[in-house]
């Protein structure tokens, strides 16, 4: 686990940075950007919902990458006093 967020920006912000320091492979058809918009807006309108990311790199590395919802259910709470 790298972090909790309670912002959107901070989380897209997050897997904004993932994303350039592992470029996927096939970022001219799918580019950074449209990535980074389906990001904000699952986590906008179907809050609670987890956003997973999975692709193969620039490097031929498998990368995946999760934004987890938090708290899970009622009376959950989150790692690090988040939620």
């Amino acid at each position: 686990m790298a972090a909790t967020y309670a912002d959107v920006e901070e989380a897209a912000s997050w897997i904004e940075g993932e994303l350039t320091r592992n470029p996927p492979v096939d970022q001219e058809r799918f580019p950074v950007w449209d990535r980074l918009q389906r990001v904000r807006e699952t986590l906008r309108l179907t809050a609670g919902n987890d956003v997973v990311l999975g692709y193969y790199s620039k490097a031929q590395q498998y990368v995946s990458r999760a934004l987890i919802a938090c708290p899970r259910a009622e009376g959950d709470s989150c790692p690090y006093g988040g939620g």
